[in-house]
């Protein structure tokens, strides 16, 4: 007897584009624990790598060589940059948190080669400058600028309108102050 297929572990954009479309949404046709859904007016490099339960919001762009990692959402016009990770969930972007997935919040720009860790959030209009990390469980507040190769370090917070300046490190489970600038 024959055993089932195993899921994959990640999807290619160019065959997530031949899935049909539901309200605006492709979504994967394939096992409902890995739904991948990527709104119409999104723009996805055909070389991102897309993890089950993702979710790419309407105006926002995945550039060239991107992993969006499984249950990370990128949220409406946010910018991730060639390179770039978003791991398991993550989110980018003010997007309704759901669980403990990670976002990328609205009009947020993660930079090339930047790495945005598992569970962590990351909220509307935060920059994310190349090469810079943000650790797991951390969480930018919205206005915040993570500086070039940038570390926020695992559980940190960054709030509101802070500023971590290139190279500079924030220690894991630290705060950086709303309108402070850290690492300067």
């Amino acid at each position: 007897m024959e055993t089932a297929a195993k899921t994959r572990e990640y999807y290619a954009y160019d065959e997530v584009r031949e899935w049909p479309m539901v309200d605006g949404w492709s979504v994967c046709p394939d096992d409902s624990h890995f739904r991948i859904s990527v709104h119409h007016e999104a723009r996805v490099h055909l070389s991102v790598l897309l993890g089950s339960c993702a979710a790419v919001k309407a105006g926002a762009v995945v550039k060239a060589g991107a992993v969006i990692g499984s249950g990370a959402i990128i949220g409406f016009d946010a910018v991730v940059g060639a390179g770039a990770t978003v791991e398991d969930d993550a989110v980018v972007g003010s997007v309704a948190l759901v669980g403990t997935w990670a976002k990328i919040g609205s009009g947020s720009k993660v930079g090339h080669g930047a790495i945005i860790g598992f569970d962590s959030v990351v909220e509307a209009g935060v920059v994310v400058e190349a090469g810079a990390v943000v650790g797991s469980g951390a969480k930018v507040g919205s206005g915040a600028i993570i500086g070039f190769d940038a570390v926020v370090g695992a559980g940190a917070t960054v709030e509101d309108d802070a500023v971590v300046g290139d190279d500079a490190v924030v220690e894991a489970g630290a705060t950086v102050e709303a309108d402070a600038v850290a690492g300067a």
